[in-house]
């Protein structure tokens, strides 16, 4: 009994599960490979002209075409054949077109018409063929091929013309083509030089801007970076991983996870990239891991997809691959989940700032004026403290409007920046107890503690201490009932740190 397939299966191929720029990929590994495998003869002619090798592809959307040409080193006629038997493995199957089916599904994916042309260095002859895939299905017709002679011989190039488009390109999909294109051949523009134009744009990937400059780095200048390399399996079944894992200064997930790659191209990796439970937990989470952890993992010993989008993993290899880079990068997901931006902040004082300040402040405790205060100020009775605040405050929010206003969740905060108060005045005037609708923050500009704050950053935090006092005070009193002294500090320790929480969020 004999197994048989029918003409009629190409047209199935337009219900593969491609994604448009993997489909479109399959057109620049069919260049890329035959640049590499015929570098020899290529080099040194791209040298001499002051180029290289330049895919360039279009999608017409008035005219229903997807146009892919490059300069490769184009094909012969027993290549052009070859090249459209489908599952006939390429003489060379170790490289980036391995399985012989790569250009005729992508292309019968995108469109049921399709036009070759293309011219071999080397020969005089240029070959056309058309391909109608509905055709060949009802009608088991042959290819449309025609030969037109007297060629340049130097000259070299391929031209695919897609017509009939089973699909349109919308504007987020042209976006993520542009993306995922210049991602995938990210090596390929560092090693050889490829130029790939999308839409007339020039494709370009800059790993020094888009990782490595975005790597954590210590004190010493150091990077956070290290290359790891293991093998899995065993006796003829081993393969090897190499590759490297960092983290980054400032968080992103978009920019964060692995990048999957074969033969120097792309499998999986920015913008989608590789995450592995065992490294980044179950999918979705936004944690410091998912946002710093970044790295390439190289799998040329592994078999992949034939729509080259993802590895094919055999037996337990991808559960021992994930265990064994989480063996390997453990040390980095902690640095990752525990690293906080201000360890490293130049706005964080220094040793020597603390140990000067506290040597300052020592001389100031232990002074003769502070005796006086803590030992021989006299204090008025708390009924007499309360009236001339609440005198103050009347007198001022009457006299001059509020500096600032902020309304959270029903609570009016109003800060008074007033300068024409005392300098026997308190530093600070506070009503959080008279009302659950309201906060009042007066902070006196003629204390004589105002002189000694430098700058705005000083003055935002004094402003910020004198303010998260006033709301811890209202909090404890109308949301808590209990104004103790503990109970205040442990509101206002979670209010001091939002500053930190807003960079976080904006990074």
């Amino acid at each position: 009994m004999e197994v048989k397939f029918g003409s009629e299966i190409i047209q199935s191929y337009k219900r593969l599960s491609y994604t448009a720029w993997y489909a479109l990929a399959e057109f620049v590994d069919n260049s890329t490979e035959a640049y590499l495998r015929n570098e020899d003869v290529l080099k040194p002619i791209f040298a001499e002209e002051n180029t290289s090798l330049k895919i360039s592809i279009v999608y017409d959307s008035g005219n229903g075409q997807i146009v892919i040409s490059d300069n490769s080193i184009g094909m012969s006629k027993t290549d052009l054949e070859t090249a459209l038997i489908v599952g006939k493995r390429p003489a060379y199957d170790k490289g980036r077109s391995r399985y012989g089916l790569g250009m005729k599904t992508a292309a019968c994916w995108l469109g049921n018409v399709w036009h070759i042309k293309t011219k071999k260095f080397g020969e005089t002859v240029e070959h056309n063929a058309t391909i109608d895939v509905a055709k060949i299905a009802q009608e088991n017709t042959d290819v449309n091929y025609e030969p037109i002679e007297g060629k340049d011989a130097n000259e070299h190039y391929t031209v695919i013309v897609i017509e009939q488009l089973n699909r349109g390109l919308g504007g987020r999909t042209k976006g993520k083509i542009k993306n995922f294109l210049r991602s995938m051949y990210r090596k390929d523009f560092a090693n050889y030089g490829l130029k790939i134009s999308w839409q007339n744009e020039l494709l370009e990937w800059d790993s020094e801007k888009m990782i490595f400059s975005k790597l954590y780095e210590n004190h010493e200048g150091e990077k956070m970076k290290k290359d790891i390399s293991f093998k899995i399996g065993e006796d003829e079944n081993e393969k090897e991983v190499t590759g490297w894992v960092g983290v980054f200064a400032k968080g992103s997930r978009r920019d964060a996870g692995f990048s999957i790659i074969q033969n120097n191209r792309v499998i999986k990796g920015w913008p989608d990239s590789y995450r592995p439970e065992t490294l980044y937990g179950e999918g979705g989470r936004n944690d410091l891991v998912n946002q710093r952890l970044v790295g390439e993992i190289h799998l040329d010993d592994f078999a992949v997809s034939h729509t080259k989008d993802e590895i094919i993993f055999l037996n337990n290899e991808q559960e021992e691959l994930e265990e064994i880079l989480f063996e390997k990068c453990a040390d980095y997901k902690n640095f990752a989940l525990e690293y906080r931006k201000y360890l490293d902040d130049e706005r964080t004082p220094t040793v020597d700032d603390s140990t000067r300040a506290l040597n300052e402040f020592e001389k100031e405790i232990t002074s003769g004026e502070f005796q006086d205060k803590i030992i021989g100020m006299a204090i008025p009775e708390k009924s007499l403290i309360q009236k001339v605040k609440l005198n103050l405050v009347q007198a001022v929010t009457k006299r001059i409007p509020a500096s600032l206003k902020a309304k959270v969740d029903g609570l009016d905060i109003l800060i008074y920046m007033d300068s024409q108060l005392s300098a026997n005045d308190p530093y600070v005037l506070i009503e959080s107890t008279q009302s659950d609708k309201r906060v009042i923050i007066i902070i006196n500009e003629a204390h004589p503690h105002w002189m000694y704050l430098k700058g705005s950053d000083s003055i935002l935090n004094f402003i910020r201490h004198c303010t998260y006092d006033g709301v811890s005070e209202w909090k404890a009193n109308f949301k808590v009932g209990r104004l103790d002294p503990d109970t205040i500090k442990h509101i206002k320790d979670g209010l001091l740190r939002v500053p930190l929480e807003m960079e976080k969020h904006q990074e």
